[in-house]
C-alpha cells in the first residue's frame, strides 16, 4: 500500500454488529465441522485483543443508510461499513468486488487485491 493511503489507518474500527456477524460465522463453521468450538472461542479472544473500536449506527444514520443502500443495491450492513470509513476519514478497504463496483464513485474504497 502506498504511504499516503495508509496514514491514519493504524487504528481498526468497525460497526458494532461485526461482533454478531463474526460470532455467527464461527457458529456456522462449527456446525459444518470446519472448526472446533475451542478454535472459534480462541478466534473471538484474538479479535477482542486486537482492540477494534466499535461504532454504533443511530436511527438517523440508518435512515440515511437506507437511501444509499437502495441507490447502490447494497445491504445496510455494507453501507454501515462505508459510512464508518467516511466518518473516520479513511478509505474503506475490502476484498468484495461487488461493493467496490457499486460504491466506488460515491465512497473512497481500496480493493485489497490491488495491494497483494
Amino acid at each position: 500500500m502506498k504511504e499516503d493511503q495508509v496514514s491514519g489507518l493504524a487504528e481498526l474500527c468497525a460497526p458494532g454488529f461485526i461482533v454478531q456477524e463474526v460470532a455467527n460465522a464461527l457458529w456456522r463453521a462449527i456446525r459444518l465441522e470446519r472448526i472446533s468450538e475451542g478454535s472459534a472461542e480462541e478466534a473471538l479472544r484474538a479479535l477482542n485483543d486486537m482492540g477494534i473500536e466499535l461504532h454504533e449506527l443511530d436511527w438517523a444514520q440508518a435512515s440515511q443508510g437506507l437511501g444509499v443502500a437502495c441507490d447502490l443495491n447494497l445491504t445496510i450492513y455494507d453501507v454501515s461499513y462505508l459510512f464508518l470509513a467516511e466518518k473516520m476519514r479513511v478509505p474503506f478497504i475490502t476484498a468484495d468486488e461487488r461493493i467496490c463496483e457499486a460504491a466506488r464513485e460515491r465512497f473512497r474504497i481500496l480493493h485489497i487485491k490491488d495491494y497483494l
